[in-house]
């Protein structure tokens, strides 16, 4: 024991040695330096911790070389004011802040310029989606000094600049795992919203992914426009646009007839543009027409320079035609119809054009299409490390902040998940069982999934008859945390006053 906290000294010498090194190329203050050599110990120090209850935490090592590239690369200026703010501005790589760790952290994970990105293919959830995503992301990986403080877990709703941001975020941890979240956020060029999609449907079944997908996508949305109205007012138009398009798609015969107009306008236009290229008189009467048009500044150079744009000009309205071919197949013209009809909806269960307040229906869905999720991962695990994992996930997603007073556990009724996680737990041999009926062995173990205690595995019960009640006293190790009592315990399958391990 002695010599792993030998090990972690060395390690956490070395970490403050880089950070010193990349601090003497900074034209930062002693402050800023102090502070920033003091959030690293924080760090560090409550990462065990941390890594216990969290969901799927990063290795201590990636998470600290992280910190340090995010300071030495995007950390131009830091500014400690006396006021209590922070501002970032990540263009300029500058974070003004006042002398305290968390808000340091939090304006550093803000300023990371490797960002969450969504390709332009889907431009109905780009912007909100990136915004919910690199919010989250922020919110998240700050928990680590605002909930802990290396001795004990303080769930706190305090700090946490948007409720909804983290838990979109936190909810995507869970359903597709810190490592794919890592890949998408350093690698920007990749269609990760395919592989998402990919991932929740290969973890869970069809439907479940999809509305899973679409109900992240709705509540990122709801989430953005709250107070972006030129953003509302965007997708109202892009919803019109999709309407309009469905209602021909509905028309079968017609929209087939339109689409072969529009290629025949596109052919029209390639023969055109062939005919210049391959005939030099056209192409100096092309130059003389396209430059009398043009500012001088815009004015095409040569002949050649012509032949370039025209050549462009012409893969373009290929492609164009491409996509006409596509959906004119009758193969994809039924496909096509539901991606429409699927964008369509989305926007729609919205409401945009309407005052009406659904965001809190949407945060229900969406819980509630999570416990769905994390009960087919119960249903999935047979390894005991797994089912415990499992069941330190819900017991933090209960306690997720979905505004600053209500935690999930307040808002959707948790019970049926945990019991039947514990119920798995205890037919596999990993927690005692305390009383032969099923339903008030629950009401027993449940109390482990009701505490802030942060290694559950070192917890003990204890019974004890009192006057007309039974009182079971819960123990972190050999602390007395807390007493909860029973009016009557009828199938008590241990023995009283004596202290029993949760976990066997």
């Amino acid at each position: 024991m002695e010599k792993e906290k030998f090990i972690i000294r060395i390690n956490l010498k070395d970490y403050n040695n880089q950070l010193e090194k990349i601090l003497s190329q900074k034209n930062f203050s002693e402050d800023t330096k102090n502070l920033l050599l003091s959030m690293l110990y924080k760090v560090e120090t409550a990462y065990k911790d941390y890594s216990k209850v969290g969901i799927d935490i990063k290795p201590k090592k990636e998470l600290l070389e992280e910190l340090l590239e995010i300071i030495s690369k995007d950390c131009k200026t830091i500014e400690i004011v006396r006021e209590k703010q922070t501002k970032v501005n990540e263009k300029e790589g500058k974070i003004t802040t006042y002398l305290n760790a968390l808000p340091m952290l939090y304006a550093i994970y803000k300023i990371d310029s490797r960002k969450f990105k969504v390709l332009s293919d889907y431009e109905i959830i780009k912007p909100s989606l990136e915004i919910a995503l690199n919010q989250g992301y922020a919110i998240s990986s700050s928990e680590i000094i605002r909930n802990f403080d290396g001795w004990s877990w303080n769930n706190v709703s305090g700090e946490i600049e948007n409720f909804l941001s983290n838990l979109i975020y936190q909810i995507l941890k869970i359903l597709v795992g810190e490592k794919f979240l890592t890949e998408w956020k350093t690698n920007s060029k990749e269609d990760h919203i395919q592989a998402l999609i990919a991932k929740l449907r290969n973890n869970y079944k069809v439907k479940l992914a999809d509305d899973l997908f679409k109900a992240i996508n709705q509540l990122s949305i709801l989430n953005n426009i709250e107070n972006d109205k030129e953003e509302r007012q965007r997708l109202i138009n892009v919803q019109s646009i999709l309407q309009k398009e469905f209602d021909e798609l509905d028309n079968k015969k017609e929209y087939i007839n339109k689409m072969q107009m529009e290629k025949q306008s596109l052919m029209k236009k390639i023969k055109q543009i062939t005919d210049i290229i391959e005939d030099d008189r056209k192409l100096k009467d092309e130059f003389i027409i396209r430059n009398e048009k043009l500012s001088i500044e815009e004015r095409i150079f040569s002949i050649s320079d012509l032949v370039d744009i025209l050549e462009e000009e012409k893969t373009n309205l290929m492609r164009a035609m491409n996509t006409y071919n596509k959906k004119m197949d009758l193969l994809n013209f039924d496909k096509t119809k539901e991606e429409v009809q699927n964008r369509l909806t989305l926007l729609k269960e919205l409401k945009l054009e309407e005052q009406t307040d659904i965001k809190n229906i949407k945060i229900k869905e969406l819980l509630k299409l999570t416990m769905e999720a994390v009960k087919t991962q119960i249903e999935m695990t047979e390894e005991r490390e797994k089912i415990i994992k499992l069941l330190y996930t819900i017991r933090y997603f209960s306690l997720i902040y979905i505004n600053e007073k209500q935690q999930f556990k307040d808002i959707i009724d948790i019970n049926k998940l945990q019991r039947f996680a514990v119920t798995k737990a205890c037919k596999q041999r990993i927690i005692t069982i305390f009383s032969q009926d099923i339903k008030e062995n629950y009401e027993i173990i449940k109390s482990i999934l009701q505490t802030n205690i942060i290694d559950l595995e070192k917890m003990y019960f204890k019974f004890i008859q009192a006057e007309g009640k039974i009182l079971l006293e819960i123990y972190d190790e050999n602390t007395l945390y807390s007493v909860v009592e029973f009016s009557e315990l009828k199938d008590l399958n241990v023995k009283k006053n004596k202290k029993i391990k949760v976990f066997i």
